[in-house]
């Protein structure tokens, strides 16, 4: 009874380890400074929009620059630039530099994943101050800007967050603000609190690709070949148990159980 006693703890003990892996094989990375998955064949290569594939293989982001003209006081398109260092903006009014920056214009990438995602954390190089405004949302597909400002923005997706940091490259967590969706827009901050910041975004972080509960679509093959082991062993050890159990009761009532 010891040994089948320790085989079901064992087997527990499987289940919650490989829902450790599944949970940590899900975090996904997308680096936007590199070619790697960007301007081969199938991939979205000018200069408004670029696609970037993710570290699972799978997941794909497409970044499309925009800009607030603070003239007309809307949003219009703008020239993305790609670079060493990250991703930058050219706005139609050629100011500030080829960066996400407020020196102006205000500056924003919109970046449309694949999947929904659970949005981490982003990396950016500085060129001056690193502090950003940000919008996270679920859209049916890459959403046009035209014609909005903020306000639009804030209504549209609940509401922005502001994360501030000062001249040096660093990984922006979005902390309490982490959320889920398939829409991240950067821009730098908004509106400006006097001092211009300037930055690239060189990468882009997950913790997980989300997956409804109750989705119908999710396919079951992939869990199975993870739990599909321990689930039968725990079905086996159960079964054991029951037999044992019966053996048990029809020897008292034989009067053959061994003392």
């Amino acid at each position: 009874m010891k040994i089948v006693g320790k085989l079901g703890s064992a087997l527990v003990a499987i289940a919650f380890s490989a829902m450790a892996f599944g949970a940590s094989a899900t975090s996904i990375s997308w680096q936007t400074n590199t070619y790697s998955g960007s301007c081969a064949v199938g991939y979205t290569c000018n200069s408004t929009q670029r696609s970037f594939l993710g570290s699972d293989g799978t997941t794909l982001v497409t970044a499309e620059a925009w800009a607030f003209n603070t003239n007309t006081l809307a949003i219009e398109t703008a020239q993305l630039g790609f670079y060493s260092n990250g991703l930058g903006v050219t706005n139609n009014g050629n100011d500030g530099s080829h960066t996400v920056d407020n020196d102006g214009y205000t500056d924003m990438v919109a970046f449309y994943f694949s999947e929904e995602v659970d949005l981490k954390s982003i990396f950016l190089s500085t060129y001056g101050d690193t502090d950003f405004s940000a919008w996270i949302g679920t859209v049916p597909g890459i959403p046009d800007f035209t014609g909005l400002d903020f306000a639009d923005l804030d209504t549209n997706y609940g509401g922005h967050f502001d994360n501030y940091g000062g001249n040096v490259d660093r990984l922006a967590e979005f902390g309490s603000f982490e959320e889920s969706g398939n829409l991240l827009v950067v821009a730098a901050l908004q509106p400006a609190n006097g001092i211009s910041d300037l930055f690239k975004i060189k990468a882009l972080y997950a913790s997980a690709i989300v997956t409804e509960p109750d989705d119908p679509t999710v396919s079951t093959p992939s869990t199975m070949l993870v739990f599909g082991p321990t689930v039968f062993g725990l079905a086996w050890y159960r079964r054991r148990r029951m037999q044992k159990q019966a053996a048990d009761e029809a020897a008292v009532e034989d009067g053959t159980e061994e003392s």
